[in-house]
């Protein structure tokens, strides 16, 4: 067991410590307080970062139910039916 730092974690992880507590209070991470003071075991930060590598990340795009041109599409059509209204009216 090699118990290491926050710092040296954000070091070796490449991240800022701020992200580093996010994931701490999110217990995504392994780490564990000593003394108060927060600390990990290097060899758990290893096989989480192997573990990690191994998942899969899928990206969802949002998209909406209608596209911009059925859009465009329903503003012509009510302009049309206005227009064509008014001239009935006159």
């Amino acid at each position: 067991m090699k118990i290491v730092t926050i710092q040296e974690v954000s070091e070796f992880l490449k991240v800022k410590k701020s992200t580093l507590y996010s994931w701490m209070n999110q217990k995504l991470i392994p780490s564990f307080k000593l003394n108060g003071l927060w600390r990990f075991d290097m060899e758990k930060i290893e096989d989480w970062v192997k573990a990690s590598t191994n998942t899969k990340v899928v990206i969802q795009r949002i998209t909406k139910k209608t596209t911009k041109k059925q859009d465009i599409d329903k503003i012509i059509k009510h302009a049309i039916e206005e227009i064509h209204g008014n001239e009935q009216h006159s």
